[in-house]
Formats: structure tokens, C-alpha cells, sequence
């Protein structure tokens, strides 16, 4: 068994497409496919990207990851004004994101689950944060009273665990089992630029699940150019900004320390000037980081 999994693509469909290409060029077109969950929102090409997964092979496994959650609700509460600040603004690429698609794939995510399996022997279970939530990570560094936490009602011999959400490669052997967090598609935390997947192959003859963490690299300019197009006040606003700082330096830029940082203010102004305050937040951000991002 060969499986190859890719995790929060974050419509970077350059980076989708670079991972592709690689896979089928190295495997062929019949291995297992894995998506764990994070395909869309806070990305120029959600449309395009949603389409491109919908084409591969029916025997394809997709999972949806909170990030689809929040362009559902967003969908939800198109209807019934915007949200007060500073939520308004801090999710307008999900709102921009959902009204990118049909009433059908929004009805697609929405049926999509949160976790699925491989029967057989051995086992493959895919999540995108941990078993118990979408949004709890796996680490690359974590202690065995850490997994244990986290896996301990669901050991397994020889088990193999995918999940994502941490956008940072990681890969552990606990109890028996195989734990493998792909990174990140489309915007890696890790300081690698390049798109990452992974690549899992069970050995029958040493019982034993191999992992192989594989980079890409991609279009990364086609991919900046869009996010910066996309963070009008119109479309996704200034939090794009953001997004387009973390995929040119590769999650340098600090964006769980900023949205704390900004939900920890309690003052804001209301819709629609809240774009205009968070797009000076972000400025004041991103001015730390200039001598990286040019």
C-alpha cells in the first residue's frame, strides 16, 4: 500500500498543481490519494482549486479541516448582515471565498467528514488536526505523555496516523503506531518555501509503515501576485496581506502572535471601517519583518 497525502492547500493552486505533477510523475497514477482537509480560504484561486480536487480519482480521500468550517458559516451568514468587528474583517477571505462558489460546492464541503479511514490491514486513519478535534496539533516535537494524550484511546498496532492544520512537517512512532503530519500544500510554517506532501508505504516484509516528507517547489510568484490582488477591501481584504507575507517568508511573519495580538485589543471601530484598522494593525505587523519581505 502506497498512500500520498496532501494537507492545507489554502486555494494556493500553483503549489496543488507543482504537487500533482509530482506525484504522478513519480508513482503513477495509481496510488492512493489523501487530502486532509484546509483546501480553501485565505487563497487567491478557491474556485480553481476546488475544481482541481473534485477531478482526481474517485478512490480519492477528502476530509474537510476548519478552514472549510469558517467559509461555510460565513456562507450561512451572508444573509443576515456582517459580522460585528473585529470578526467582520478578519474573516473576509472566507466570506470572499464562499461567494467564489456554487451553491453546489458549498453544499459539497458541506458534506464532506472530518475524519475517514482506510480499512484493511494495517489501518490508516486521517484527520486534520488529531482525532478529537480539527483543530488540536501534532507537533514535530512532542513528548510521550503528549501523545498519549492526544492517541491514547485509539491505539492500534501498526496504525498509521495522517493528519495536518500545523502547516509544519512531523513524524512520530508511539505505541505501536505511525503518526504523520504532512505540513503544509500551499503555505508552510517551517521556513521551506517549497509545497510539501507525503508519501507513506507499508512494508510487508518489515511490518513496518515508511514515511518520506517530500518538497516541491512551485510557482510562488503566480501565487503572491494573486493574494495581493485579492486583498482589496472588496474582495479579501487586508488580512490577505497577511497571507501573502507568511507564504514569502514561509510563516516568519507571526500570524498566530498577530490575530491574539489584534483579538486582545477590545476596541475596534464598526463595519466598515474595521478594514481600515485592521489593515493599519497589519501594516504595524509586517513593518517588524521588512527587512525579509522587501
Amino acid at each position: 500500500m502506497r498512500i500520498a497525502a496532501i494537507s492545507d492547500i489554502h486555494a494556493n493552486l500553483p503549489a496543488l498543481e507543482a504537487v500533482l505533477d509530482d506525484i504522478y510523475s513519480r508513482y503513477g497514477q495509481d496510488i492512493q490519494l489523501v487530502v486532509a482537509g484546509d483546501m480553501l480560504n485565505c487563497g487567491a484561486f478557491p474556485g480553481e482549486t476546488l475544481a482541481l480536487l473534485r477531478s482526481l480519482p474517485a478512490s480519492t480521500i477528502i476530509i474537510a479541516g476548519n478552514h472549510e468550517g469558517y467559509v461555510l458559516e460565513e456562507a450561512r451568514l451572508k444573509l443576515s448582515g456582517p459580522r460585528q468587528a473585529p470578526f467582520n474583517a478578519l474573516f473576509a477571505p472566507a466570506r470572499w471565498t464562499g461567494e467564489q462558489l456554487s451553491t453546489e460546492e458549498l453544499t459539497w464541503l458541506n458534506n464532506l467528514p472530518h475524519q475517514a479511514q482506510l480499512e484493511g490491514s494495517p489501518d490508516v486513519r486521517i484527520v486534520h488536526g488529531s482525532p478529537r478535534h480539527q483543530t488540536e496539533c501534532v507537533f514535530p516535537v512532542m513528548d510521550d505523555r503528549q501523545l498519549a494524550a492526544i492517541f491514547g484511546d485509539e491505539q492500534k498496532a501498526d496504525r498509521l496516523w495522517i493528519c495536518g492544520h500545523t502547516h509544519r512537517p512531523a513524524l512520530h512512532h508511539w505505541a505501536g503506531m505511525t503518526i504523520g503530519n504532512v505540513g503544509s500544500t500551499g503555505a508552510p510554517y517551517d521556513g521551506d518555501p517549497r509545497a510539501a506532501y507525503l508519501v507513506a508505504e507499508w512494508r510487508d516484509r518489515r511490518a513496518e509503515w515508511q514515511i518520506e516528507h517530500r518538497r516541491v517547489d512551485y510557482d510562488r510568484e503566480r501565487t503572491l501576485a494573486a493574494l495581493l490582488e485579492c486583498a482589496s477591501y472588496e474582495m479579501g481584504g487586508p488580512f490577505m496581506r497577511l497571507i501573502w507575507a507568511n507564504v514569502k517568508i514561509s510563516g516568519y511573519c507571526s500570524l498566530t502572535e498577530f490575530v491574539q495580538g489584534y483579538l486582545a485589543i477590545g476596541r475596534y471601530l464598526p463595519p466598515p471601517d474595521d478594514f481600515s484598522q485592521l489593515d493599519q494593525a497589519i501594516e504595524k505587523h509586517l513593518n517588524r519583518f521588512s527587512h525579509v519581505l522587501g
